[in-house]
């Protein structure tokens, strides 16, 4: 496998953590501020965004590991 396909993998890999990591807080904090509406709907809207973030990322590094397997 060459160097720059597999620091691809790890970027792509470590972007998944980060927007899931972030996924997840925000839900926590949309729960916390369920009361609030404006709030609530602030980080549902950010968490969706980290989720759809992180889905992204995850696809990108998987087909990379798969491609890496035949290159």
């Amino acid at each position: 496998m060459k160097y720059n396909q597999m620091l691809n993998v790890r970027y792509y890999q470590e972007k998944f953590l980060q927007h899931a990591a972030f996924s997840e807080h925000y839900a926590r904090m949309k729960m916390a501020n369920a009361d609030k509406h404006d709030l609530y709907y602030k980080y549902a809207e950010l968490e969706y965004y980290h989720k759809s973030r992180a889905i992204h990322y995850k696809g990108l590094f998987s087909a990379k590991s798969t491609l890496n397997q035949y290159y």
